[in-house]
């Protein structure tokens, strides 16, 4: 037996993704749907159920353990199409749709609704969800725009489309397709501040005092963490901070390198590390296990490894590798705002 789930990435990384979920999983084969989204599916043992659901949760839960690193979102499949099967329209489209889900859903039960595209689908999104959201209503279901127990999902992909229902909680994103939108705002300083923004809606942010932000210029990562409730934060790099962040309270800059702040005078204990510095990986998990000692027990490190497109799979690998003696990962994914990079948030190990 087999089950389904489909996944969304990066089109830079869909082979790393395959590669991730090949070595960390039971495959039994894998689909791709269009330039960004693909389908995989999971063979099963005779003592399991088979279900869809179970499925979704098995890659969700390697995903969650940093064994499958390049997959940005996840759904149910329950059942999946040839896109040029579904000639008949938007409203073709979502009574098949419909019919994938139809008889999982109770009167009064409460799910999201999300469809999205990859590649050049035949049909806007929008286009489906609206007679397919329609139809959801009729059959008594209550539709929520975010927070649902279970989401819908519907995937028109260039090759194939995909339909099924599936536990919240496994998407790993609450945006259709792991694209999380969020908007320019007059007082943001880099478009860098987005990855934070992203982090946080996924893992929460952390409350602290004081925040050491390795590669600091031109300051968005140090506005986004100022409101959080530091007093202190240490901002190094040798370039310039936008006037705006150093009126902050609390914010210093330090005008020098990483490695030399790290192994500093003015260096001290802080609740969380940040670094979003261009920089080849080794050297970049090299920088954080020197930075490891001023952190205090239970504090936080988010790092980005700038990986590139060459065997992300292995740079990846072996830049948690380095960091390994010094940190514990909780968080290891590539998000919607990360281009060629991945996001780590570690504990210390001390």
């Amino acid at each position: 037996m087999s089950s389904a789930v489909t996944f969304s990435v990066s089109p830079d990384y869909y082979r790393a993704a395959v590669a991730e979920l090949r070595r960390s999983l039971d495959v039994a084969s894998v689909r791709r749907l269009g330039d960004d989204a693909g389908v995989v599916e999971l063979r099963q043992t005779p003592d399991q159920s088979g279900s869809q659901g179970d499925s979704l949760r098995t890659v969700a839960d390697a995903c969650r353990r940093g064994e499958v690193r390049f997959v940005r979102h996840l759904a149910a499949a329950d059942a999946q199409t040839k896109t040029s099967a579904l000639r008949g329209g938007p409203d073709d489209a979502a009574d098949w749709a419909l019919d994938a889900v139809l008889d999982r859903l109770e009167p009064g039960d409460e799910v999201s609704l999300h469809v999205w595209d990859s590649g050049q689908a035949p049909y806007a999104p929008g286009k489906v969800r609206r007679p397919l959201l329609e139809a959801l209503i009729d059959s008594g279901a209550r539709v929520v725009t975010s927070g649902a127990p279970r989401t819908v999902s519907v995937c028109l992909g260039e090759e194939r489309s995909t339909a099924g229902i599936g536990a919240s909680a496994d998407g790993l994103s609450d945006w259709g397709g792991g694209r999380m939108r969020l908007a320019s705002r007059k007082e943001q300083v880099s478009r860098a501040e987005f990855k934070l923004e992203e982090l946080f809606s996924l893992v929460g942010a952390p409350e602290v005092t004081s925040v050491l932000d390795l590669g600091a210029s031109p300051g968005g990562w140090t506005r986004i963490l100022h409101p959080l409730g530091a007093t202190r934060i240490d901002a190094v790099d040798p370039a310039d901070l936008d006037p705006r962040v150093l009126a902050l309270p609390g914010v210093t800059h330090h005008r020098t390198t990483a490695g030399e702040f790290v192994n500093g005078p003015d260096a001290a204990p802080v609740d969380l590390i940040v670094n979003d510095m261009r920089m080849v990986p080794h050297l970049t998990a090299h920088t954080m296990v020197e930075a490891a000692p001023l952190l205090r027990p239970g504090g936080l490190a988010i790092v980005t490894f700038k990986l590139g497109t060459s065997n992300p799979v292995k740079q990846a690998d072996e830049s948690l590798d380095l960091m390994a003696p010094a940190y514990e990962p909780v968080f290891v994914r590539q998000l919607q705002h990360n281009r060629q990079e991945l996001t780590v948030v570690a504990r210390p190990r001390h």
